[in-house]
């Protein structure tokens, strides 16, 4: 019998179809994706590199330490099984993890450049520290591992890194809020760059932060409204 059920396979699949679906995916549709099993020390992940047409028989399950539990996973593959590990073992409530070369974003990451908080939608979504840079290590390594782990120990409110030289790691509660912050953190990034030819885009303030946080939280507390 199967680890992961249905259910839990088809929430994944249907979250990385989010993140096509939306156009933040690198030409080569690159990319790895997991989801923490609910009431375990476990994680399923795409077992694959490319989210073209991933099947719920390429999703693989492993322990929080990296071990392959159950399944098949390419070689290539294999070399990120770290780089969501260690969210999970710094992160307790972080509930899935998504990895992609989103262009925009990735250009910081090769510029060794952090993403600052430039954009409301990222306050509105709790990216209140911005996007922080890891420094450069090989895909998977300990070095890279590390540089990720630090940079979780000192920011509370993020929900991605961008890895220097490499890409993006996003990450939520759930499978489609990764998808989410990392759409997020992609349009952050586009809007950042085509500012720059208008003289920069301009930081948010705490002020500022602070105002969209209350306004978003007094709607949210009126619920749907019908007429």
């Amino acid at each position: 019998m199967a680890i992961a059920d249905k259910k839990v396979r088809q929430e994944l699949i249907d979250a990385i179809g989010v993140a096509v679906a939306a156009g933040i995916m690198s030409r080569s549709n690159h990319g790895n994706m997991s989801l923490r099993l609910p009431g375990t020390d476990m994680f399923l992940m795409t077992g694959v590199s490319s989210f073209t047409a991933v099947q719920a028989d390429q999703l693989v399950v492993l322990d929080l330490q990296g071990n392959l539990v159950e399944g098949e996973i390419e070689a290539r593959n294999a070399e990120v099984i770290q780089m969501h590990a260690v969210v999970y073992r710094e992160r307790p409530e972080v509930g899935s993890v998504l990895h992609t070369h989103s262009p925009f974003a990735t250009a910081f990451a090769v510029a060794s450049r952090t993403i600052p908080l430039f954009y409301e939608a990222e306050v509105r979504n709790d990216i209140l520290e911005g996007v922080p840079l890891a420094g450069y290590g090989p895909r998977g390594s300990d070095e890279s591992v590390n540089n990720i782990a630090a940079l979780l120990k000192g920011h509370d409110q993020i929900k991605g890194v961008l890895l220097e030289n490499h890409g993006v790691l996003a990450f939520s509660n759930n499978a489609r809020g990764a998808a989410q912050a990392n759409i997020i953190i992609e349009e952050t990034a586009q809007l950042a760059l085509y500012a720059e030819v208008l003289g920069g885009p301009t930081l948010l303030t705490p002020e500022r932060a602070g105002a969209a946080i209350q306004r978003r939280d007094a709607f949210e507390g009126h619920g749907t409204q019908k007429a």
